[in-house]
């Protein structure tokens, strides 16, 4: 099982683009591990397999929303998800929360 962990300074710099940044968030959104290599993530196996895994077809929240949720997202980011992709896309249906 592929699990995404990040530094605290690499995720809070993603935090950051992402709620900040539109070229870099239509990056994330078509090709994910190229946003992360641009943040410095050296892609290894287990990264393309998580980002493969996990992370197509990727609908961003907004950028207040991404700002309003830093603190949860920092602590998921850095605290070894697994395929259980951090919680960054839009709330369209209504059902998706944070965890």
């Amino acid at each position: 099982m592929s699990t995404l962990k990040l530094e605290a300074s690499t995720a809070s710099k993603l935090i950051e683009r992402l709620s900040s940044d539109d070229k870099f968030r239509e990056l994330f959104s078509t090709d994910t591990l190229a946003a992360l290599v641009e943040l410095g993530i050296t892609p290894d196996e287990n990264l393309r397999t998580f980002v493969g895994t996990c992370c197509s077809k990727i609908t961003l929240a907004d950028k207040a929303t991404i700002v309003g949720a830093r603190e949860k997202i920092q602590s998921m980011l850095t605290s070894g998800a697994d395929q259980s992709v951090p919680m960054l896309d839009a709330n369209q249906a209504g059902g998706r929360i944070l965890k």
